[in-house]
């Protein structure tokens, strides 16, 4: 896998954490079960960002371990 889609996961996975905690905030004065929807789409974007961001991480490791391998 190219870094890029890495980093397109994580930001990807970042928004949807975002929109999770924009509707638990809307839940936590509106509307509670609205509160626990936002918790899962929350957890759901921090494993999606965590899964690009450890991509990212593995290249890193991975190409300063064999530098002559990613060129």
């Amino acid at each position: 896998m190219l870094p890029f889609s890495h980093w397109q996961r994580f930001i990807q996975g970042l928004c949807v954490f975002a929109a999770g905690l924009g509707v638990m905030a809307a839940g936590a004065w509106w509307f509670e079960p609205l509160y626990y929807v936002g918790l899962v789409v929350l957890l759901g974007g921090f494993g999606w960002a965590m899964s690009g961001y450890l991509g990212l991480l593995w290249q890193r490791l991975t190409k300063s371990i064999n530098p002559h391998r990613h060129k």
